[in-house]
């Protein structure tokens, strides 16, 4: 057993308080310690390089000292009979929490809904003490009347049930509003935000208008004679993209423009080019459309910088456009059956996405954080039109509260000096390890030598592991931006290596198990022309100059499709949902499909089908190259 190991990973039941954690320490021989583990995170500072060849940055642990608190309080109320909260609630609590349930709640469920409950119900000697955090809204939006809305944020490992604590949550505040009009701490209108279609469709169960097919029924969380009351609210699920104000403009880049709605002035720099497009978050126009949308009083021209023989090189202009008001977004948000209704509890599904961030230049590190400028503007573009469009929401409507359900509820990216911190308004924490010690989650498979026999291996981070070996021009230059012939060269082996453990694993899994699925290989490019070429040499057998091939049959598209290709460009349209194009409909469908045997039902049993196909679900994938930013990921 090596120094990373323990005897006995897991420790705990799935369905009580952990009474025991690991402490676990570099360089020191793991401890088993009585208890729950204290809720803590390590912060690794984004700017510090590490000293170790192939390492990481130690990070420096930090408590949670609001979680701990919350905690501390939530177990003398619960140990106490959860006293004031009303007599709903007290139903709920008990229901969940019955002898002899078949399905049996986690312990980290219950306790996430808890401690959203005792925020809200608790007596106030209880919560004597705890102010949770709030946003802090610019000077800007307060003089536009936005105002900050309250969050709290549930830490919730992968694989713990966070579905099922929304449905939890939702259950508990429409059942308590339709009791009780009067009360404010509760709404009967729900809005669950999520980032794209294909959780959105998976988060249908979340609505009470499916019955015997919802989460309500099909998990337990509220009993027959309770679901009358249940459907008299409404769960809204919508994914973050139909925040973006819509365009009222009607036309075009004609020499005459309908004008409707609100204008919206931005300032931006175009550059000119051979055809009007936005490319690696720069913004092309051809002179005829530059000259077309100014006509047209779309933008004004503000300055001009020309080449040595005065060709037109790049302007800055103040772009006008119309979009749809305020209001006409909340009515379009919530829609007609909502009325006027107000007071609305959000729920946001992977919140990691949703928060602010002040960026007012590109920050030169970007492209090495996200591996392409447009995945970095994709993510500022996300968290940006996903928390404004709350605040609209809020401004107009109210919002209850916002929960937040994540399993990293941290600002990422390049935020100032909260990188890598937890949100502020953390509530509870039930991470990966105290997940790992309850059973709830499968035991991580890490590399622990590679080929050279060393104790800390280079292929625990193949990225972390290549890039000192490359030379100037095979790097790519300050930007780390390597060409993937050159990647390769050096991921050839190891990727192999792994691929080769796959192969094993899926002969034993097609001799020692019903299931047909076979295990899914995942491997992580930084951009699409690594991605592109490693696709070509594990799927189509075409493998560069002085590479040789890769011999991993069941990754060849050979009489199927068992290797695909996630194209970021592709899944940006797919995750709006909105795309009529072919090869999005198809990956689209391909993602929803993956490791699927059957179709979820509906309320009466017929099969509910992806939008747009009722072909079966998709069996067969064994590879998946995604993208993704690589700084802090064991890929290649």
């Amino acid at each position: 057993m090596s120094a990373y190991e323990v005897p006995q990973p897991i420790l705990n039941s799935p369905f009580r308080e952990p009474q025991e954690h690991w402490h676990i320490v570099e360089g020191e021989d793991p401890e088993k310690r009585p208890g729950r583990r204290p809720a803590m995170y390590f912060y690794r500072d984004p700017k510090v390089k590490p000293e170790k060849e192939y390492g990481t940055v130690a990070g420096t642990a930090i408590e949670l000292k609001l979680v701990n608190r919350i905690r501390t309080q939530v177990k003398k109320w619960r140990l106490d009979g959860y006293p004031g909260v009303t007599r709903t609630t007290s139903e709920l609590l008990q229901w969940w929490q019955r002898e002899g349930r078949d399905k049996r709640l986690f312990f980290a469920q219950l306790d996430a809904v808890e401690t959203v409950i005792f925020l809200a119900e608790a007596r106030a000697d209880f919560r004597q003490g705890i102010d949770v955090p709030q946003e802090e809204l610019s000077k800007d939006k307060q003089a536009q009347g936005f105002a900050a809305f309250r969050r709290y944020a549930c830490k919730m490992a992968t694989g713990s049930g966070k579905t099922t604590v929304m449905g939890m949550v939702a259950a508990w505040s429409i059942l308590n509003k339709v009791n009780d009009r009067s009360d404010a701490r509760f709404s009967d209108v729900v809005l669950v935000v999520c980032p794209n279609v294909t959780i959105k469709n998976r988060l249908r169960e979340l609505d009470p208008e499916e019955g015997e097919a919802s989460l309500y029924r099909t998990r337990d969380l509220v009993p027959s004679h309770l679901m009358p009351l249940l459907t008299q609210g409404r769960v809204l699920v919508t994914n973050w993209h139909v925040f973006e104000l819509q365009s009222t403009q009607t036309g075009g880049i004609s020499a005459r423009v309908t004008k409707a709605g609100v204008e919206v002035r931005t300032k931006e720099t175009i550059t000119i080019g051979p055809k009007s497009t936005t490319a690696r978050g720069t913004r092309y126009l051809t002179l005829d459309d530059l000259y077309r949308q100014a006509a047209a009083g779309l933008l004004t021209i503000l300055g001009e910088e020309r080449e040595q023989d005065g060709a037109l090189k790049k302007v800055t202009v103040e772009s006008r456009r119309y979009v749809e008001s305020d209001a006409a977004f909340v009515n379009r948000i919530l829609g007609r059956e909502v009325g006027g209704k107000q007071n609305i509890l959000v729920m946001n599904d992977e919140a990691h996405h949703a928060y602010r961030i002040a960026r007012d230049e590109r920050d030169e590190d970007e492209e090495d954080l996200f591996g392409e400028v447009e995945e970095a503007d994709d993510f500022f573009k996300e968290a940006t039109v996903w928390v404004e469009g709350l605040d609209r929401i809020h401004k107009h409507r109210g919002i209850n509260f916002c929960l937040d359900v994540s399993a990293t509820p941290y600002f990422l990216g390049r935020v100032g000096q909260d990188t890598n911190r937890p949100f502020p308004w953390v509530v509870s924490d039930f991470g990966l390890i105290d997940a790992i010690e309850s059973g709830l989650v499968k035991i991580p498979q890490l590399a622990v030598r590679d080929t050279t026999g060393k104790e800390i291996p280079g292929y625990f981070n193949i990225w972390h592991w290549m890039l000192p070996q490359l030379s100037p021009a095979e790097r790519g230059g300050k930007k780390a931006n390597p060409k993937p012939e050159a990647i390769l060269k050096y991921a050839h082996h190891p990727i192999a290596m792994l691929g080769g453990l796959w192969e094993k694993e899926r002969e034993d899994w097609s001799v020692n198990r019903e299931d047909p699925r076979p295990p899914v290989f995942i491997l992580v490019c930084k951009n699409t022309q690594i991605a592109k070429v490693l696709y070509e040499w594990l799927a189509e057998d075409k493998a560069p100059t002085g590479i040789p091939p890769v011999k991993i049959e069941g990754f060849r598209n050979k009489g199927g499709q068992y290797t695909i290709r996630v194209d970021s460009k592709v899944v940006r349209e797919s995750d709006s949902g909105e795309t009529k194009n072919d090869e999005v409909r198809w990956m689209r469908f391909t993602l929803d499909t993956v490791g699927r045997q059957s179709w979820p039902s509906d309320r009466v049993g017929r099969p509910i089908y992806p939008e747009g196909s009722r072909n079966s679900p998709r069996n067969s994938v064994a590879l998946i190259l995604l993208l993704g930013a690589m700084s802090g990921a064991s890929s290649a």
